[in-house]
């Protein structure tokens, strides 16, 4: 394949206000699962390991959860349609997320699905959730035949665990502030435990030797019961200054952690019902910092914070002894600058990752505080960084800190460099700015843009929306001159400019995802055969040398253009799983024919690439 993938940096776990996110572990493949967007992915517990992260993209609707088979070799995710899949997660060494195959796949549920268990034979599975005439259902993963009936609960069912040993037992917890219990398999109704929790039940689990069975909940209660019979034996009142999400036990049944909105995890001791320890955040009260899901791991306590990061805590630890920080939602802005990408989220956060050699850290730094809303461009000038965001700001950047800001009039588009200066474009202006973040100069355009180009020192390439045409303007004693140049009009409207390096084409791709290629000093097309897009392109970036470029956009696919064959093109389909975003050329050896290019998508996954030019 001429462009291959080689190396993922995924998005964090997806969270929801007042929801638990039910983490997974594999302690076969030391291993966590979870959801984020449309996709699930797999990776190691060990932020070091060299062991490929797995994404799932066969999903068509946000997910809402995922279970690790007891093998560890398959997998049960879950989406907000009430459809479950099993797929096998085995690491892949090319790690081609085609080859991750669904095994079988099943309509649950009428609404989203909350959690899944498996038995401990590796073949049958509960899942429960949201519905309408029921809350839950069992199966066998492969062929989908029922093995029971999820009965006594009126409302959503929160969480669900299956017992280790035979006989089988498994018990739900629900909106309705009720435990029930169930022998099996076939699995059938045993008894309804109510009375114990004051409000919803958020997460229930058997020990790992099937002693004992504890619920955890928004009333700040945790109930301890028999794990072979379900009968009530005692419980903690105010075991947390919070509502409790999420509760993990230890390999020996001896101990169990618990997660809350107070920021905190505690460790209690099963037999003295006593907290002998205390891990988290109590003392930052952001919410931020609520942990909304745990689970113990060989060598760690691993936490989900609301903000979506992943908080490795020991034993022993009050504060993590690591935090793998990222991007929770889409990405939307790209720079690779000093051997480090920087990618800009909808949310407004910024992180900085550092390159290793054939990828990146998959732990970054955070690069500010960012903006407070999605982050629109970013350009590096004279060793600074300069961002504009929807919040209406340009800001300065320098060491990973904010050194100046300033409000903008309006939401600002696109950023670029010209003369030592700052030109930012606005649906219908253009402003210039000086290395202070003062405004020199202001245009109002007489119809509405999406992007600019520059060329040169002083010519300005503006794409026209009103007639599907391009402005050209020259920068002359500090004003903006409408130039005489004419450029033919586009097929529709114009969605990206990229002038190439050399400064002697410009490539205007519009919303069907069709290019014309300009010769921008001579106001000529060299060529209109760029047309394999399938709809509208976010980003492109040439080569050093202008002989190629690289292309992405919604339509999830990488495309390959050369200016000298335009009818030769490379393509790689569904690179993203919702939209290419971003792309950076890393590295480019056109006397070994090779390169490599960094990739961002909706999806919220950074993405690495190899490409061979030899077919050219």
């Amino acid at each position: 394949m001429s462009i291959q993938s080689i190396g993922l940096i995924p998005p964090q776990p997806s969270t929801v206000r007042a929801n638990t996110v039910h983490l997974s572990y594999d302690k076969v493949h030391d291993r966590i699962v979870y959801p984020n967007g449309k996709s699930i992915i797999v990776r190691s517990v060990d932020p070091k390991s060299n062991e490929p992260i797995l994404q799932f993209i066969k999903h068509v609707h946000p997910t809402t959860c995922a279970t690790f088979s007891p093998s560890g070799n398959y997998v049960a995710s879950g989406d907000e349609s009430g459809n479950v899949k099993i797929w096998e997660a085995i690491n892949y060494e090319d790690k081609e997320i085609e080859k991750l195959k669904v095994k079988s796949e099943f309509q649950i549920l009428s609404g989203p699905i909350k959690s899944i268990a498996w038995d401990n034979d590796n073949s049958r599975i509960i899942a429960v959730g949201q519905g309408k005439e029921k809350f839950g259902h069992c199966f066998t993963w492969d062929s989908g035949n029922s093995i029971g009936e999820i009965q006594g609960h009126s409302s959503t069912i929160y969480d669900v665990d299956i017992k280790s040993q035979r006989p089988y037992r498994a018990a739900t917890v629900s909106e309705d502030k009720a435990l029930v219990f169930f022998n099996g398999p076939p699995f059938k109704f045993d008894k309804s435990i109510r009375g114990y929790h004051t409000n919803a039940i958020r997460s229930v689990k058997f020990s790992p030797d099937g002693k004992w069975l504890i619920s955890v909940g928004s009333d700040r209660i945790i109930t301890i019961y028999d794990g072979k019979t379900g009968e009530y034996i005692n419980k903690i009142e105010k075991a947390h200054e919070g509502g409790i999400f999420a509760v993990s036990w230890f390999e020996d049944s001896l101990k169990f952690v618990t997660a809350s909105a107070d920021n905190t995890l505690k460790i209690w001791n099963i037999e003295t019902l006593k907290s002998e320890n205390q891990l988290g955040f109590e003392s930052e009260t952001n919410i931020d910092n609520q942990q909304v899901g745990v689970v113990v791991t060989k060598d760690y306590i691993i936490s989900l914070t609301f903000n979506g990061y992943i908080n490795y805590f020991t034993t022993e630890s009050t504060r993590p002894v690591l935090i793998a920080l990222g991007h929770q939602t889409a990405l939307t802005s790209l720079l690779y600058v000093d051997n480090t990408i920087l990618t800009g989220g909808s949310d407004g956060s910024i992180f900085k990752w550092k390159q290793l050699s054939n990828s990146f850290d998959i732990i970054p730094s955070k690069f500010g505080n960012g903006h407070s809303n999605y982050v629109a461009d970013f350009i590096q000038l004279d060793q600074k960084i300069y961002s504009i965001g929807w919040d209406d700001k340009l800001k300065q950047w320098e060491n990973n800190s904010e050194s100046k800001s300033v409000s903008l009039s309006q939401q600002p588009k696109a950023l670029r460099v010209i003369g030592k200066k700052l030109l930012i474009l606005f649906e219908n202006r253009i402003e210039l700015f000086n290395l202070s973040l003062e405004k020199e100069i202001e245009l109002d355009l007489e119809f509405s843009a999406v992007d600019i180009g520059i060329i040169g020192e002083d010519k300005v390439l503006v794409t026209n929306l009103s007639n599907n045409s391009l402005k050209e303007y020259t920068l002359i004693d500090n004003k903006f001159i409408e130039s005489t140049t004419n450029y033919s009009s586009l097929r529709s409207p114009p969605a990206i400019i990229r002038i190439s390096p050399d400064g002697k084409y410009g490539a205007i791709a519009d919303n069907t995802g069709k290019y014309t290629l300009y010769d921008v000093i001579n106001s000529t097309v060299v060529t209109t055969r760029w047309a394999f897009h399938s709809s509208k392109v976010i980003d492109a970036k040439w080569t050093s040398d202008s002989k190629f470029i690289i292309s992405g956009g919604l339509d999830t696919g990488l495309l390959l253009y050369s200016v000298n064959k335009p009818s030769k093109v490379l393509k790689f389909p569904l690179a993203h799983q919702i939209g290419i975003s971003g792309l950076e050329w890393l590295n480019y050896d056109p006397e070994a024919k090779t390169g490599s290019f960094a990739s961002i998508g909706l999806d919220g996954s950074i993405k690495v690439w190899n490409v061979d030019f030899s077919v050219y």
